[in-house]
């Protein structure tokens, strides 16, 4: 009997010139790559909190019973729970499996085979990834020597193919934020201007820019529940948009994409703030201790952030990024490196515990002692 087999000219071509996405690598793989326990290990490499979800949120879910039912496909109760946060009105909300899906499905809405987007790198690749996956494309306009967009450059760089414009706010991997007027003079141009907000509730103006969105016709706001609100594995998120954008969402949105623990898990989260919004200023003031000690180190050049981790400039000509590696890895210590042309020789970490910040401090301490 004949056996059909697919062969590559049914692929899509576009995965030929895609880069997978490189997550931080997980505790199984690092236990196996290294043969320290799991429970022994210090997360530090994904953003994640070190703090779990308020104990409200624990109970609402353990005491919930109808998991063999659907969650309401239209998230009524979550998006009025949001609409309060954010103060914009819940006809502008879309909930979402995490805000990775928004920007997926933002994508494939917008961009066709020949279009751009311009982002500002170094930023998050996942906007690389899934350009490429529309058959589209990316200009890159780099970010200037203190990290900042160049707005001027990004002006010049438009072209008729140009259809968003999109910027990750406070940004990752540099943790600074987008100035409020960079913003407005970019969506003067027309053009799309999406603005991830994942981590806002770490900055200086943890409100973000949700209130413009009403406003302006063009403006996209992403925001998520998994780094502040510590729901991580329970991917809920959410976009801000214009009405007119929520229309063409919601009909390319799978039903039922926000699975219920989800739901009441970020539901429970919002009417418990004091909780978790105590545990983020913690993490805030441990930032700035993390910050201070890397700054001790001569060969370590950290950039102040207004997220929930630092990105570290190595300076390769006093020790190597593999020498620190090796250090803090001994320790159990998880961190983000880079295969990256504008991050060779950066690390990222992201703020833990007191105690975490503490055993890093001691791992390259007794590195100096090494040297």
């Amino acid at each position: 009997m004949y056996m059909y087999s697919p062969r590559p000219v049914h692929v899509r071509p576009e995965l030929d010139r895609m880069a997978e996405y490189i997550p931080g690598e997980s505790q199984e793989a690092f236990s196996a790559r290294t043969g320290i326990p799991v429970d022994q290990l210090i997360k530090l490499n994904s953003n994640e909190s070190p703090y779990g979800p308020s104990p409200q949120v624990v109970a609402a879910l353990g005491n919930h019973s109808n998991y063999n039912q659907y969650p309401d496909t239209e998230s009524r109760a979550l998006k009025s729970a949001l609409a309060e946060y954010t103060g914009v009105e819940d006809r502008h909300i879309v909930v979402s499996h995490g805000s990775n899906e928004l920007i997926n499905l933002l994508w494939h809405i917008f961009l066709s085979v020949g279009d751009n987007i311009i982002c500002c790198p170094p930023t998050f690749s996942l906007y690389t990834f899934v350009t490429t996956y529309c058959g589209a494309y990316v200009l890159e306009v780099p970010r200037r020597e203190d990290y900042e967009i160049d707005v001027e450059a990004i002006l010049k760089a438009l072209t008729p193919e140009t259809k968003m414009i999109v910027l990750c706010s406070p940004n990752n991997p540099t943790g600074n934020p987008v100035d409020e007027q960079d913003i407005l003079r970019l969506l003067d141009t027309g053009r799309i201007v999406m603005v991830d907000e994942a981590y806002v509730e770490f900055s200086d103006r943890p409100r973000g820019l949700a209130h413009l969105v009403p406003q302006y016709s063009n403006l996209i706001i992403m925001r998520t529940f998994s780094k502040w609100a510590g729901l991580a594995g329970l991917r809920i998120g959410y976009g801000i948009f214009p009405e007119w954008i929520v229309t063409y969402l919601r009909r390319a949105q799978c039903p039922f994409e926000v699975n219920l623990a989800g739901h009441i898990a970020a539901i429970e989260t919002l009417k418990h703030l004091d909780y978790t919004m105590e545990r983020v200023q913690a993490l805030v003031y441990e930032r700035e201790r993390l910050f201070a000690a890397l700054k001790k180190h001569p060969y370590l050049h950290p950039i102040p952030s207004q997220g929930n981790f630092i990105l570290t400039k190595v300076d390769e000509e006093e020790i190597r990024v593999a020498q620190i590696r090796d250090a803090v890895e001994s320790h159990g210590i998880m961190l983000r490196y880079f295969n990256h042309p504008y991050l060779q020789n950066f690390i990222r970490l992201t703020v833990g515990l007191p105690e975490h910040t503490d055993k890093i401090a001691l791992a390259l301490s007794q590195l100096e002692v090494k040297l």
